[in-house]
């Protein structure tokens, strides 16, 4: 019983992980998401948590009933051949969103703690990023273990004390802005999820040697999803005690940190830079690994070719980019969230029994 628990919380913070990511920490994904909206952001994240704990739940079931060890053997059963080339090609997209993405955070990170120009910091990133994947990336990947959880812990620490001592001075009055309230907050938590699914489903895909057994995989989804939720509410509660004022910063969180004192947020800054390279290197390398398969060209000359051009593409800056791309990766990601719950939940006995005499 013990094992299973141990098993079950490793799976959840491996799930949680794959969605806590820079742009997640950042504040930014939860301002375009779910502030934005105010009250009803709550209601979504609430809606976003109970989805992605069905989604782990379903999914990791899944995974272990059927034995699936990668992301192809889950797609093409769950949406069909066709659809399923179309994801794979989707997710190869994505991949480079976020590796733009993350260089635009990560640039601005720079441009905010040196002073430097913000193309400056783009430019640096993007050539940190090249290096590290035409060298080795598992020093830089084997950081993730660490900087993820201390994120997390970071994340929770703030909204605690911002809680307990909050600047007044920018605290929130809902009465003032109740005319900018958009009420489509939900189908911008369906949109989150729905982006977030294409990575996360991915990761979980991956999980079988962790999951010793059924029970494993049910808590494992179930607390990882929930997980997800807890933590989105606390920092979408630390950003609203700061709006409006802050709704409109690149790196909202970070901005925060700074009433806190240069010491606090000169150590989240190092953090949530370290999650950006990390996000971005692991992102640009799967991204220069489906590309260089599909074409049949040299990595490392793939690599030198490609980085360059990342540079003018992340300068349309952190939230611009967010909000122009992860929202149309969303409806692709909405459409594989509902595929894979109804494979998931979808019955097949003969399966079943052909497993069971494997011994499995």
């Amino acid at each position: 019983m013990t094992g299973d628990f141990k098993n079950a919380f490793k799976v959840s913070c491996v799930y949680a992980a794959s969605i806590i990511g820079a742009g997640f920490a950042s504040g930014q994904e939860i301002v375009q998401f779910f502030t934005r909206y105010f009250e009803g952001g709550f209601y979504g994240i609430l809606v976003a948590g109970a989805l992605f704990a069905a989604l782990g739940c379903v999914i990791l079931d899944k995974v272990y009933k059927e034995r699936i060890q990668s992301f192809d053997e889950f797609l093409i059963p769950a949406v069909g051949w066709l659809p399923g080339r179309i994801m794979s090609f989707v997710s190869t997209l994505f991949m480079l969103s976020v590796l733009i993405i993350m260089i635009a955070g990560a640039g601005r990170v720079i441009q905010d703690k040196l002073s430097v120009p913000f193309n400056y910091g783009i430019t640096i990133m993007a050539f940190l990023c090249m290096m590290a994947i035409l060298w080795d990336i598992k020093g830089v990947l084997a950081l993730s273990s660490f900087i993820m959880p201390v994120l997390t812990l970071g994340i929770i620490i703030i909204g605690i004390s911002v809680l307990i001592y909050p600047d007044s001075s920018e605290a929130f009055s809902p009465i003032s802005f109740l005319h900018d309230v958009r009420y489509n907050w939900l189908a911008s938590s369906l949109l989150y999820v729905g982006y977030n699914s294409i990575i996360s489903i991915s990761i979980m895909c991956s999980l079988l040697p962790n999951l010793k057994s059924r029970r494993v995989a049910i808590i494992g989804g179930l607390s990882g999803g929930l997980l997800l939720g807890l933590i989105a509410l606390i920092l979408n509660t630390v950003i609203m005690v700061f709006a409006p004022g802050i709704l409109g910063k690149e790196l909202p969180v970070l901005e925060i940190t700074k009433k806190y004192g240069n010491f606090v947020s000169n150590i989240y800054a190092a953090l949530l830079w370290l999650a950006m390279l990390i996000s971005a290197v692991t992102s640009g390398y799967c991204f220069i690994d489906r590309l260089t398969a599909r074409i049949k060209i040299n990595k490392k000359l793939a690599t030198l070719l490609f980085f360059p051009l990342t540079i003018p593409l992340a300068g349309m800056g952190f939230s611009n980019l967010i909000s122009m791309l992860y929202p149309v990766f969303g409806y692709f990601g909405l459409f594989l969230t509902i595929a894979a719950l109804i494979w998931g939940l979808r019955l097949n006995p003969g399966l079943k029994v052909k497993k069971s005499k494997k011994g499995v």
